[in-house]
């Protein structure tokens, strides 16, 4: 599918009604295509309904949830796909919606046309490819993620999008029609650059949700942005300037993607880092403990992920991990599962904290064991392991690969790209501030929570027990509470 020069798109947004009104697109140095002002804008630029707006977008070019059950409705082969394969989220549908018009594209002659034709049709062909994101780059370009909480997330994520493909492929082959053009036209790269648009341009809508909105998703991110965006009283989504704010004829007009996100979630999601960023923050995934009887209960009755969050905010470290708790708890602290008949006579595994079932709350039990006698011993293996998982991270990061050249020739056509070696740099650079911050932070909790009267106390009745049950030299070894 022949990609459309980006000076084609003023005549596709006049032919659909796309009002730019005091906003053009422009090449924005070191971020590719952006969106900057016509004239002087203000907040103060305003008539009797509201501040003065700088985009419009007519309300039936807006790829919602909605967008897509209205074209199931005109299209009878797409709405066959939708009803085996969708259905599920807003974004798979979605998704289902840019293959269509992506196989389209390369299944059919000029003029010929498997389906009813929208505007995306033509805008789709405006959208970049590749995608910055990691699911993108090559392999070479994967291994500089060696260490960085990418690496197991971008891995995932690939896998992910492989077992969503060949579901939609096996849930497609009793459709005559789609089986055919999957197998001919469609492959794994459609799907996962389908999910590289959709996470990198999706906006959440007040009323339509997410949804992706042509001419909007060129503007740039930035955390002291200059407009935002809304929905009008007849749907049509409009860009508004920031309260306050005053942007220069010529200058880059930003939006926000949201909340602060850390480095890894920035570069994952949108393919970049923002360098203005102050967010200091990695997500880990926690292990069962070796020999732990309940490891694999403990997982399965979980429901959220398996994760710790590590940050440092105004230089003060945190971690917050609602699984940690229930990780280091074990059946002689009084944490239990039970099989249990339902009243439909089925069977289900319920968990137990002190003969109380708290199948329900399974992400509280650091909450649940703020009374218990042993609190500040729970506490210890809580930062026991994770002294034990960062220092894991800190290994792996410190013996990634190098940023310099590689083994390859710099004029080999594996060799990495340069933004994507600068991105993974920065990414590493970040991630080993946070990750010596909380070692640093842990090392000190828990020589403080060795100084505890109830930890002491606890060691020492441990040490008692194993002198008796195996005479010899008495061992204060920390890994009993890893």
């Amino acid at each position: 599918m022949a990609q459309l020069p980006i000076e084609a798109f003023p005549a596709w947004a006049l032919l659909n009604n796309v009002d730019f009104v005091d906003a053009e697109i422009r090449n924005i140095e070191g971020k590719g295509f952006g969106l900057v002002a016509k004239h002087d804008i203000t907040d103060e630029s305003r008539d009797a309904s509201g501040p003065a707006t700088i985009l419009r977008i007519p309300r039936d070019l807006v790829l919602s949830a909605e967008a897509v059950e209205e074209y199931a409705k005109v299209d009878q082969n797409f709405k066959q796909l939708l009803d085996v394969a969708g259905h599920q989220s807003t974004r798979g549908d979605i998704m289902l919606y840019l293959l269509t018009h992506l196989v389209q594209s390369k299944a059919t002659s000029p003029g010929t046309r498997a389906f009813a034709s929208t505007p995306w049709t033509e805008y789709i062909r405006f959208l970049p490819r590749p995608i910055p994101v990691p699911t993108m780059w090559t392999n070479d370009e994967r291994e500089l993620l060696k260490g960085t909480s990418l690496e197991a997330a971008v891995s995932a994520k690939l896998s992910a999008l492989s077992s969503e493909y060949d579901k939609l492929c096996e849930e497609a082959s009793a459709l005559s029609f789609w089986s055919t053009l999957l197998s001919e036209s469609a492959t794994l790269e459609d799907w996962v650059l389908a999910d590289a648009w959709y996470r990198s341009r999706c906006l959440e809508l007040p009323r339509a949700g997410h949804a992706m909105v042509p001419g909007l998703d060129m503007a740039n991110h930035s955390q002291s942005h200059s407009a935002y965006y809304d929905e009008s009283s007849d749907g049509d989504v409009v860009l508004l300037p920031r309260p306050g704010s005053k942007i220069p004829a010529g200058a880059e007009i930003t939006i926000s993607y949201g909340e602060a996100k850390p480095a890894a979630e920035m570069l994952f999601s949108y393919g970049f880092i923002d360098k203005d960023s102050t967010v200091k923050e990695l997500t880990l995934h926690l292990e069962a403990l070796p020999d732990d009887p309940l490891g694999r209960a403990k997982f399965h009755i979980y429901k959220g992920p398996p994760t710790v969050r590590l940050s440092i905010i105004n230089d003060n470290v945190h971690w917050a991990s609602p699984f940690l708790y229930l990780l280091i708890l074990n059946e002689e602290d009084g944490l239990a599962f039970r099989v249990l008949q339902d009243t439909s006579g089925g069977r289900q595994l319920k968990l137990f904290w002190q003969e109380e079932d708290v199948t329900e709350r399974t992400g509280e039990f650091e909450t649940l064991v703020q009374n218990h006698p042993l609190h500040q011993v729970f506490k210890l293996r809580a930062v026991a392991v994770l002294e034990e998982r960062v220092a894991m991270q800190l290994d792996r990061i410190s013996s990634g690969p190098s940023y310099g050249a590689t083994e390859q020739s710099h004029a080999a056509a594996n060799e990495p790209r340069g933004e994507c070696r600068l991105a993974a740099e920065t990414l590493r650079d970040l991630e080993t501030q946070v990750l010596q911050g909380v070692a640093q932070a842990l090392e000190n909790e828990k020589a403080r929570l060795l100084q505890d009267e109830a930890v002491v106390t606890y060691l020492g009745s441990t040490e008692d027990v194993q002198n008796e049950q195996a005479p010899g030299p008495a061992s204060n070894d920390d890994d009993e509470f890893s």
